[in-house]
């Protein structure tokens, strides 16, 4: 009988120190699972990470409510481009810094007004507010791949065209800059025309010019611009035939 209490004298101390370790290293557990189950920490975007879809909506949301943009576009207006804007730092011209100097998230958002004269504000994502904002030419403005889905909407509806594409003209679609456009076997692309002339409805106006890609070759012997502004088709076949 005494044996065998003291034996289990020796063994309650052993099971009290055992418990008291447990006890002490579940919380430790519990927080290393819930730091591997759970999300990994969001990493803060680097000056020259390009823009994410939330960055570019939040963009034109602080370019459209800010008073001088909206008095700028006046009316209705249509979103052109929004890019990622590396502007130096202010104290920049310090050789050594002598801490880490904050580089904030800027983007350029162009707009286009409904007289064809554009919009350029540049907004500082990181503090939400716009930098500058300034009419610019049409010209200044990009060629969207929705200008060039216009522009083949417009040109495909042409008879003139019509006739010079023959049965091909099933074959090509509007949707110009579609997803798998340039592997498909009938394509269109675009470039903007510009014109110094001063009857050149192209010195003022936006214009495209299409091309009409078939296989490796191009429709060559018809030439096809669109005025955008007018809405106007142009079709120049060979040398002397112009619609």
């Amino acid at each position: 009988m005494f044996a065998k209490f003291t034996g289990s004298f020796h063994f309650i101390p052993i099971l009290i120190v055992l418990s008291a370790f447990l006890a002490a290293l579940a919380p430790l557990q519990a927080r290393s699972l819930g730091q591997q189950g759970g999300p990994p920490p969001k990493r803060q975007a680097l000056p020259l990470d390009p823009l994410t879809l939330e960055e570019r909506k939040l963009s034109e949301q602080i370019a459209r409510e800010d008073s001088k943009v909206r008095e700028l576009l006046e009316n209705r207006s249509q979103l052109v481009s929004i890019a990622l804007l590396f502007l130096k730092p202010d104290g920049e011209q310090v050789a050594v810094p002598t801490k880490p100097v904050a580089i904030d998230r800027h983007a350029e958002v162009l707009f286009r007004r409904e007289d064809e004269a554009g919009v350029r504000a540049v907004v500082n994502l990181s503090k939400r507010s716009v930098v500058s904002a300034e009419r610019v030419t049409s010209m200044e403005l990009p060629l969207t791949p929705e200008d060039i889905s216009q522009a083949a909407k417009l040109a495909l509806a042409d008879a003139e065209l019509r006739t010079a594409l023959g049965e091909e003209l099933k074959s090509y679609t509007a949707a110009a800059e579609a997803p798998g456009a340039r592997t498909k076997q009938f394509a269109i692309t675009g470039l903007r025309l510009f014109s110094k002339g001063e009857d050149d409805p192209c010195t003022k106006h936006r214009c495209v010019q299409l091309m009409f890609r078939r296989g490796r070759d191009y429709l060559s012997d018809t030439t096809v611009w669109v005025d955008l502004t007018e809405r106007h088709v142009y079709v120049e076949r060979g040398k002397n035939e112009t619609h």
